[in-house]
């Protein structure tokens, strides 16, 4: 006897679902068994990728002047001070994120970058400036913080007594420590630092001075004979004084017979720390190739806003290059040739014409020559000769009478 239809149907819509959840528990035991090496399957990388993106926070701190309640405006600390002077201050450290986070405090010295911006000095060079003068509650000082607070730390300055006048620059800091999965799925340890800039004078003579040096010009010409070339200008400021300064660059360029061509848009020239120096490529266009060139750079200064500005500058260095026209010389070479050549050959037209008049042109007052009479006018008498002029007959003379023997 078989199976009816309606058995049959009943039978498939009872055992589908059952087979699935088999089916699935099936792959779920896989899945979690050991395998062959004795060792528990892992998710796969991309997986664990996707997963650490997916609780990826990113956590935004920052730190603040401060007085001893909360954060003011002042922006950057400015102090003045003697040898053996002492500051107190504070200063407010801020996590701005949805997470508590843990920092790191500390004060160190503030440096220039290769490209003369300002930065601090990383977290594993000591110092040897402003940073080793300051003194916070404690050496290793880490500050855990709620999410959306801020914690307001006091901190000490003790200037040495045998301080050197002049500016001395620091920074108070705030690192986070963290780590994150590169995309080659290496783990780094990633280390964020921000802080606040102190600059302290030390009172005493100053001498601010910036000092252009290494001055090298390299000049592209042009093979249009009345085109123009550019030139890179190369140069290193250093500040060689004890004031931080910034300046207002001008660099051109002037040339053998008055010309001047000035660069457009040169960047000012950031605060650079005393001890420190910056190289800068300035280009300079439009140049008229004049032979000899001079190359010029001139520094005005600037100082810290709040600070007192001794008189200096501007400060300037020069140097020269050679722009040859190479593609005139050959035209001008050209033209004074034709030039010398049609002045010689006016000149020897004009002495071929002094030379034909000359030989045309009859005797004259006071002029040296001889006058020939047709030859039926001279009479001849006795080896003498008779002179007629103007068609009159000359007395004749008595020859003179010849002895004989």
């Amino acid at each position: 006897m078989q199976p009816s239809d309606t058995t049959i149907r009943r039978s498939t819509r009872l055992y589908l679902p059952i087979a699935a959840v088999v089916s699935c528990a099936t792959a779920l035991l896989l899945s979690l068994a050991p395998t062959a090496s004795g060792q528990t399957r892992v998710p796969s990388l991309d997986a664990s990728r996707k997963a650490v993106s997916a609780k990826k926070n990113v956590v935004t701190f920052g730190t603040q002047t401060a007085s001893a309640t909360k954060p003011d405006n002042r922006g950057i600390y400015m102090f003045g001070a003697t040898p053996g002077g002492r500051i107190e201050d504070h200063v407010a450290i801020l996590n701005f994120s949805d997470q508590t986070a843990t920092f790191l405090i500390r004060g160190t010295d503030g440096v220039n970058t290769p490209q003369g911006g300002f930065a601090a000095l990383p977290i594993n060079e000591r110092s040897h400036d402003l940073g080793a003068w300051i003194a916070l509650p404690s050496s290793d000082l880490k500050v855990t913080l709620r999410p959306r607070t801020d914690l307001i730390v006091p901190f000490l300055i003790e200037v040495p007594t045998d301080a050197m006048p002049g500016d001395h620059v620091g920074v108070i800091t705030a690192t986070l420590e963290s780590s994150v999965i590169s995309k080659s799925g290496q783990r780094l340890h990633l280390l964020q630092t921000v802080g606040t800039r102190i600059f302290l004078r030390v009172s005493g003579p100053l001498h601010p001075s910036l000092t252009v040096t290494v001055l090298a010009v390299h000049y592209e010409g042009t093979l249009d004979p009345i085109g123009t070339g550019e030139a890179k200008v190369t140069y290193t400021v250093s500040n060689t004084g004890n004031v931080a300064l910034g300046g207002r660059q001008t660099v051109y360029v002037s040339g053998l017979f008055g010309s001047r061509s000035t660069a457009a848009r040169v960047p000012k020239l950031q605060f650079l720390l005393p001890g420190f120096s910056v190289t800068k490529t300035v280009e300079v266009t439009g140049i008229f190739p004049e032979i000899r060139e001079t190359a010029h750079v001139s520094i005005r200064p600037l100082y810290i806003a709040g600070s007192v500005a001794p008189p200096s500058g501007p400060f300037q260095a020069s140097r020269s290059f050679w722009a040859i026209p190479w593609t005139l010389i050959p035209i001008i070479v050209a033209v004074i040739l034709l030039v010398v050549g049609w002045f010689r050959r006016r000149r020897r037209g004009r002495r071929a014409g002094d030379a034909t008049a000359g030989l045309q042109k009859p005797g004259g007052r006071g002029s040296v020559g001889k006058q020939e009479s047709p030859p039926g006018d001279v009479p001849v008498s006795n080896g003498s000769f008779e002179r007629q002029a103007a068609g009159h007959e000359s007395p004749a003379k008595d020859p003179t009478p010849v002895a004989s023997d």
